[in-house]
């Protein structure tokens, strides 16, 4: 007979797999419509991981979904383009920026929280 595995064993492997699936940049980027980009902070992920935007204004709408407080940095290089403090759980706010053309990347800034997954792309073009 085979040993059993625990109840908690298996959902923790069945957690990992899914985090894991969520982690990726495979599907297409969103596209920022109306000057306007809606993004999902969780626990460990911001989504869409990938934008495409317009040059010009553009105003992020983020809304933390996750247990923990998060960050959002935009950036461009080493500076800091929107800079979100902590959001805490269930938490909304938003932050319009003029952006030009290029690439950024968007990022948690807490503890190891985008090596968890919490980075993405923003493509403006």
């Amino acid at each position: 007979m085979l040993p059993r595995r625990p109840l908690a064993v298996t959902l923790a492997v069945a957690a990992l797999a899914v985090m894991a699936g969520g982690c990726t940049d495979s599907a297409p980027p969103e596209q920022a419509r109306g000057g306007r980009a809606d993004v999902t902070l969780d626990d460990f992920f911001i989504a869409p991981q990938r934008i495409r935007a317009r040059p010009g204004r553009i105003t992020f709408r983020i809304t933390n979904k996750g247990a923990i407080g998060h960050t959002l940095r935009v950036k461009q290089g080493g500076r800091d383009v929107v800079a979100i403090k902590t959001l805490l759980p269930g938490a909304t706010t938003t932050a319009t920026v003029t952006l030009t053309r290029g690439d950024y990347k968007l990022v948690c800034i807490l503890g190891n929280h985008e090596v968890l997954g919490m980075y993405g792309t923003l493509t403006v073009r």
